[in-house]
């Protein structure tokens, strides 16, 4: 049962429609960009009902961005798309490989390359959840379950100036990475009280690691992790995430976004995730439809062309 598992491949096919939606197309994201005055709205796309967010920029004019809905479009839908969102710029953070196909197709221009993220199913039984475990990862889990740390669980109050968005804006800079604004999420948890669960790891009296987790329908994401030499030291990650496992699944989330896990752009980080039994699955990466450009629909190779 505690064998060591092998590494997860890539998986091409999302959850079903409406099965998992992803934070950036839950109600309380399209609550909370309202809350800070943007322009957001849902649209319907055919059988797809999307979230838009829509801003006016200075010399370039209305922009709209449709980040990770699962449209399941054909080229010639795809072709139709900004048009759709009534939008003279429109980007779209494509979910799904056969989406990105259709939207190379009707002519988008990809700026961004498809990303790998990490999908963590979650089970009642604690065994289940222990057996996905990697070897190395559980041995990690052990360590951090042996160094006497003392974990909580609060929700957290929707405060921007609450410390770990501080912490995590120093460990942004060491790191190279853009953090969620801590106003969004502030705002989310403005708007569902209980959506932000932070798990804080104390050893001595003193923080040492702590991880943030918004809530959305029976999903959560994983926003923010941090820890100070000491806690990766004592292994409080594992033991961090592992709790969290744990208590979410006895809150009622059935899975955890984990986010980016690519191994060439952060590779430890990747390997942490992976080790928990998630699931990877690579996105279409991000693409381009403007009015300033004449899309160009790429033809399908003739039969003759795809038999050489």
């Amino acid at each position: 049962m505690f064998d060591a598992q092998p590494e997860t491949p890539l998986s091409a096919s999302p959850p079903s429609r409406g099965e998992f939606v992803p934070l950036q197309q839950s109600p309380i994201w399209l609550a909370a960009t309202r809350l800070l005055g943007s322009d957001a709205g849902m649209v319907d796309l055919g059988d797809c009902r999307t979230l838009v967010l829509r801003r006016r920029l200075r010399f370039v004019g209305d922009m709209a961005l449709l980040s990770r809905a699962n449209l399941q479009i054909s080229p010639a839908e795809a072709a139709k798309l900004r048009d759709r969102v009534k939008a003279k710029h429109l980007v779209v953070n494509a979910e799904t490989a056969q989406d990105a196909r259709a939207l190379s197709a009707a002519g988008f221009h990809r700026i961004f390359a498809p990303r790998v993220i990490a999908n963590l199913p979650l089970d009642p039984s604690a065994d289940v959840m222990a057996a996905r475990l990697n070897q190395k990862w559980r041995n990690r889990l052990r360590h951090g379950q042996s160094q006497g740390l003392v974990i909580r669980r609060r929700p957290m109050a929707p405060d921007k100036n609450f410390w770990l968005f501080k912490a995590e804006a120093v460990q942004s800079l060491r790191k190279w990475y853009q953090p969620l604004a801590p106003e969004m999420v502030a705002a989310m948890a403005a708007c569902k009280p209980g959506a932000a669960q932070v798990f804080t790891a104390y050893h001595m009296g003193r923080r040492v690691a702590a991880m943030l987790f918004l809530r959305h329908g029976a999903a959560a994401t994983y926003q923010i992790g941090w820890s100070n030499a000491d806690g990766r030291k004592m292994s409080a990650g594992p033991a961090l995430m592992w709790r969290a496992m744990v208590e979410l699944q006895a809150m009622g989330t059935e899975q955890i976004d984990l986010g980016a896990a690519d191994k060439s752009l952060a590779p430890g980080l990747a390997h942490f995730k992976r080790g928990t039994g998630a699931e990877l699955r690579e996105l279409g990466g991000t693409w381009l439809d403007t009015a300033w450009t004449r899309r160009k629909p790429r033809a399908r190779p003739t039969p003759a062309l795809m038999a050489r």
